[in-house]
Order: C-alpha cells, then structure tokens, then sequence
C-alpha cells in the first residue's frame, strides 16, 4: 500500500557519497550482530543479516535512511528516526515547520528470494501506520510487485494485514490480521519461485501459490528486492488522518531484523 512518491525519496548516509535515488545497492554478502547467538535455521542456514538495534545510531552501512519531509504523501525525515534502549525507533509528529513527517528506513540487502523477519510493535495513534515490505531493486513499482510482511493502519493496532502487489495495473491481494500490535510480535515472509508464505509468531498464516494454469494471474514477483521499515503517515489510503485524540508522537519499534538468502535445495 505504497504510493511511488513515498519511496522515491533521498536517503542519507554516512559514507563519503549519499545514494542518489532511494533504489539501494545490491549487497551480495552480509553481516550478523556479534551478539545474536541463534543457531542456523535448518532449513534457511545462517542469515545474511541480524541487526538487533543495540547501538545508539543506526548503521548507514545497512540500511539508507529516507530524507523527503517536503514530499505531499506520506513525508519522512532522518530526525523521526532513532535506535535507543535496544530498538530502532520511527516516529510521527508534527514538526517545527508545522509538517507532520515521520520516519522509514531501507535494507541495502537486495535479494530474488529469501526469508525475512522482524519483531515489531506499534504505539496506539490515529495518523500512522506500522510498515514493513520488500520493494523491487529496480523501484519499478508496481510492475516489479511489492510484498507487504505487516501493514497496521488501524489507530487502536488491533488489525493489520499482508498485502502483495504485481503487474502495471498494481493488482493487489490481501489477508487481515488479527493481534494486539502494541505488543511485540514476530512478522515475516518467505519469497520462493513458486510460493510466498507469511508468518505471524512463527505460524504460517497466508500463503500465495504460482498458478498452475495460464488462464490465472500469478502474483509471484521475480526481480530482487529489499526490506524496508516504515512508519507511514496517514489521510492516505487506508491509513486515517491524526485526529484530536492523536497524541504528539506516535512511534514504531523494531526490536530485530533477520535477512535470509534462498538456499539452492528450495529454488
């Protein structure tokens, strides 16, 4: 449920050059938090990526930070977000220019295929939506597809969805959710040639099969994508406007993410 003017945005980065576009760098290997201490998935083997959060900045060399408060839909600015107390924060308010911006981040991990996961939770608040996706590499949206992991629009964060989109015409279907968000919960998906699966709490909860016949439409999408962490701004689609019992700030915390890639048994 991601507008194109929303994700191309300009990411910060603290190297010597910031990237020009919000497309991330292809990353063909990847690093784990020294301090995670999970085994190898048997199926999936070593992640790519964990990063737990427990700095006190976030590294820009995972992940590019999006820098568009001027933009009309959904703004978001490096100030929204934050990593404190062991969690990535994204938050929404209403800033001194009077804008209400918020905050997203963008893996720099671009895979065709793999296992990602996150534990996130939401705080209550009418204006925001908790987000994380995979966009395509090539920000050829909606032909290259998107794959939405958790979306919670809802102001009390008692409902949430998936939803996957493909295709020129941004064909889109969707499964709801039903959970307490402000809690914490563990959210993901698994992209396959011929199936994505998402999971809720480790349970599979809505899977998405090619086709077998060529009168179907298939909603598998193909090119590579990366994760993205998004707080979204509302009075957009399904996300309502703040309202008068919005309170200043409204945040989404990210405890950890995890980044697989498709070993060759399940391709």
């Amino acid at each position: 449920m991601v507008a194109p003017e929303s994700h191309n945005q300009k990411p910060t980065s603290s190297g010597s050059a910031s990237p020009s576009s919000a497309s991330t760098p292809a990353v063909t290997g990847g690093t784990a938090d020294t301090a995670a201490t999970d085994p190898p998935n048997p199926i999936w083997g070593t992640p790519v990526l964990v990063d737990s959060f427990n700095g006190t900045a976030l590294d820009t060399k995972r992940w590019a930070i999006y820098d568009s408060p001027q933009v009309k839909l959904m703004p978001r600015s490096p100030e929204n977000v934050a990593v404190s107390d062991g969690a990535l924060r994204l938050t929404g308010w209403i800033d001194s220019a009077g804008r209400d911006v918020s905050g997203g981040v963008a893996s720099r991990i671009n895979l065709q295929y793999g296992r990602w996961e996150a534990r996130v939770r939401a705080e209550r608040g009418s204006g925001y939506s908790a987000v994380v996706l995979l966009w395509p590499q090539s920000e050829h949206w909606p032909t290259d597809g998107e794959i939405d992991i958790l979306e919670v629009p809802d102001p009390e964060r008692q409902v949430g969805g998936n939803f996957l989109h493909l295709g020129s015409d941004n064909r889109q279907i969707e499964n709801k959710l039903y959970a307490d968000f402000t809690q914490w919960h563990t959210v993901g998906v698994e992209w396959l040639p011929n199936r994505i699966t998402y999971y809720l709490d480790g349970k599979a909860v809505w899977t998405v099969t090619r086709p077998t016949s060529s009168h179907e439409r298939n909603m598998i999408p193909t090119k590579p994508m990366h994760m993205t962490l998004q707080h979204d701004r509302g009075c957009f689609q399904l996300i309502p406007c703040r309202n008068a019992q919005t309170p200043p700030t409204v945040s989404m915390y990210v405890d950890w993410i995890k980044i697989y890639r498709a070993p060759s048994t399940l391709l």
